[in-house]
């Protein structure tokens, strides 16, 4: 008896032993595909940009890691297009820069892809295009050109909205370099601005 009272013990103990385990292993099975749904997915933010050109942008991008509080935000590649004047602020510089006279009409689009290094401040890297018309020297003309950008982008604020979304608010500076694919103007400038995201 005192025999048959230990194996039913042992097998309850086993039975126990194997249910923690099946559903410790269900519960990580859970936490890595809710980790690839997180990172996995495309996201959107807006922004403006204060410099150059002074408009507006729109931002498609991928997180690079589960968020560890609320309101964090760790990108990792974007997709970016902006649409802009320039000249706005930093006529008098950009004119120096290419001893030319700017005019007014310098409406100025672009697209770019951001590579991320998911550490502080998550510097970036990127490489794109810009189109649009420029006036230069009473002369208004289309100008594309290539873009190169190397940056910082951090958040600065979050407000829960619920308990599972959040608007974050980043602010981004960074150095652009551009250069006309068909005359010899180019500059570069320091660019910055805010950018608004829902997670």
């Amino acid at each position: 008896m005192k025999l048959l009272n230990q194996k039913i013990i042992l097998q309850i103990v086993l039975l126990l032993i194997t249910g923690t385990s099946i559903q410790a292993q269900h519960k990580k099975s859970n936490w890595l595909q809710d980790k690839k749904e997180h990172t996995g997915r495309w996201r959107m933010g807006s922004g403006i940009d204060i410099l150059e050109p002074t408009g507006v942008d729109i931002q498609l991008y991928r997180l690079s890691k589960i968020c560890t509080s609320d309101f964090s935000i760790t990108k990792k590649i974007s997709i970016g297009a902006w649409l802009g004047y320039e000249g706005l602020i930093s006529k008098k510089i950009l004119e120096e820069q290419n001893n030319v006279e700017l005019g007014k009409d310098n409406i100025r689009y672009g697209l770019d892809l951001k590579f991320y290094l998911p550490i502080f401040l998550n510097p970036y890297i990127g490489i794109g295009a810009e189109g649009g018309t420029r006036t230069i020297d009473g002369t208004k003309e289309f100008y594309p050109d290539a873009i190169l950008r190397i940056g910082l982008e951090q958040k600065v604020l979050g407000i829960k909205l619920s308990t599972k979304s959040s608007l974050n608010i980043t602010i981004f500076i960074d150095g652009k370099f551009n250069k006309s694919l068909t005359s010899n103007y180019k500059y570069i400038m320091p660019g910055g601005g805010i950018r608004f995201h829902i997670l």
